[in-house]
């Protein structure tokens, strides 16, 4: 049947879930009974004189505890309004996004029209101190934490910039509503769209995005999930209505007693360009984001590029409690719309890279399947090309110690479209692509590819592993030198994998 709620699935607030409280008394009465005496007998007796709240929290988290499960946790009043806050990116702040940095937390972004941007803070400032304190080493959590307060009320915030320049201001907070996705358009014609979380207005976000996509000459759509923990499943399911044919399931729940429910997006059909589509995913992609993801997949609506994602398929509702805080509960399970469960496997990406400085400049390649897959090396003023897009190289260069140059291996195979991964079991490094494969034991300086035994003198630099060209050329990349570039290209097969949209 086709169910169209707001706010259920994979986190979901139900105001108004009663508990069948005869079936309950009967079978778990006699046990609330025996935890009483014992928390009874704890209180008035024991040595340490622990405190009633002490002993209500831990048979909680016995209770909890005793599940295995570590999506159902009780979630204190302070803990569920701070977890409502990062749901819908509402909060009382200053307006800044904070990245990791040492010794003191970076602006990563500064909201428009915040307390923040009016004060004049720029992105790469730095957070030395907050109300006086010196916040140097501090996890960025805590920083965070004290940023935040109620709307209306001030707080002394200390910025060291670039240069040596350091000034102290006062800002009073207000309501942010941080933004949950952003995007950008991309040489050639390409969209990027980048949804942090799904929060109960990201469809409508998503949705202002379209109407402006619409007026490009669109050739291709990257949807980055990197790091995307979930959020409001619904929202996930709207966004993929942008994407799929009208009255297409993007996911099924699946509940203890067996019951399906099917998931259905609540707008009017695909508002986007039939244009390629690739989504960046990697371990931090989980929940909600898997759902979108996993259904454009099943569609043969996008190629997945990064690595695998986190693998959450159960599904929790949110339930206050009369005495205070929630209850945050698994009650089922999801499957995609070809029936796959997630749960501890996650989504294994049809083009895998593991290295961060490649990500974009590989979603960008796989937007174009008949094409090779190039790689050249700039010798002369560093970075690499990979297709058309120019990276830093994650900071890897080409060396000549004896005249054969050497590659960087996990580098030089990912951008070229090879999967490589550590083989535990057998000790050796594999990069495989269609029918191409290399295993390689480094200590034992002895490759097999292609069902042969080569020798092979590998070269550790800087804790990297580098082969020599010639092995390359084994796996049918024709490597070059020329003008100071020295240039890689592979023709993959197998490109009956990718969706049946091309670009031209």
């Amino acid at each position: 049947m086709k169910v169209q709620k707001l706010l259920l699935v994979v986190l979901a607030f139900l105001f108004l879930w009663p508990l069948n409280r005869v079936q309950a008394a009967e079978e778990i009465g006699e046990g609330t009974a025996k935890v009483k005496e014992i928390m009874e007998y704890l209180y008035q007796y024991h040595l340490l004189r622990p405190r009633a709240e002490t002993l209500v929290e831990g048979a909680v988290e016995g209770l909890l505890g005793k599940l295995g499960d570590p999506y159902t946790e009780y979630l204190p009043e302070e803990k569920l309004r701070g977890f409502t806050e990062s749901l819908e990116g509402e909060y009382g702040g200053i307006g800044v996004e904070l990245e990791a940095a040492y010794p003191y937390p970076r602006v990563r972004k500064v909201f428009p029209a915040s307390p923040a941007g009016r004060a004049g803070l720029r992105e790469g400032d730095c957070i030395a101190r907050v109300e006086g304190e010196d916040v140097a080493g501090l996890p960025l959590p805590e920083v965070v934490n004290r940023l935040r307060g109620p709307a209306g009320s001030r707080v002394e915030v200390t910025v060291r910039r670039e240069g040596g320049v350091e000034f102290s201001v006062t800002l009073v907070r207000e309501v942010v509503r941080a933004p949950s996705l952003e995007w950008r358009m991309l040489p050639g014609s390409v969209a990027y769209i980048k949804i942090s979380y799904f929060a109960s207005h990201t469809a409508e976000e998503f949705s202002a995005v379209a109407a402006a996509l619409k007026k490009e000459q669109l050739k291709g759509v990257i949807l980055d999930l990197q790091d995307n923990p979930g959020g409001y499943l619904q929202a996930a399911v709207d966004v993929a209505g942008f994407f799929l044919p009208r009255g297409l399931v993007v996911v099924v729940t699946v509940d203890r007693e067996g019951r399906r429910e099917e998931y259905y997006p609540r707008g009017g059909g695909p508002a986007l360009p039939e244009v390629p589509v690739v989504v960046l995913q990697n371990g931090g992609t989980a929940s909600a984001a898997e759902v979108l993801a996993g259904a454009l997949e099943d569609y043969r609506r996008a190629v997945l590029v990064g690595s695998r994602s986190y693998g959450k398929g159960v599904v929790q509702a949110v339930v206050p409690l009369k005495t205070g805080g929630a209850l945050k509960i698994t009650i089922a399970r999801y499957l995609t719309p070809r029936g796959r469960s997630l749960e501890g496997s996650g989504l294994v990406p049809a083009r895998q890279v593991s290295l961060p400085c490649l990500v974009l400049a590989a979603a960008r390649q796989e937007l174009y399947p008949e094409r090779p897959r190039t790689l050249a090396f700039d010798l002369r003023g560093g970075g690499a090309w990979v297709g058309t897009e120019r990276v830093a190289a994650c900071g890897l260069a080409p060396v000549s110690p004896g005249g054969e140059w050497y590659l960087p291996l996990r580098f030089t195979l990912e951008a070229l479209g090879f999967g490589v991964r550590w083989d535990e079991e057998g000790g050796r490094v594999v990069a495989a692509r269609g029918e191409r494969e290399l295993a390689l034991a480094p200590a034992e300086k002895l490759a097999l590819i292609g069902g042969r035994q080569v020798p092979v003198e590998p070269l550790w630099v800087d804790g990297h592993l580098y082969l020599p060209s010639s092995i390359f050329t084994r796996l049918g990349i024709q490597v070059k030198l020329e003008g100071g570039r020295l240039e890689l290209e592979f023709w993959p097969s197998g490109r009956e994998e990718y969706p049946r949209t091309l670009l031209n």
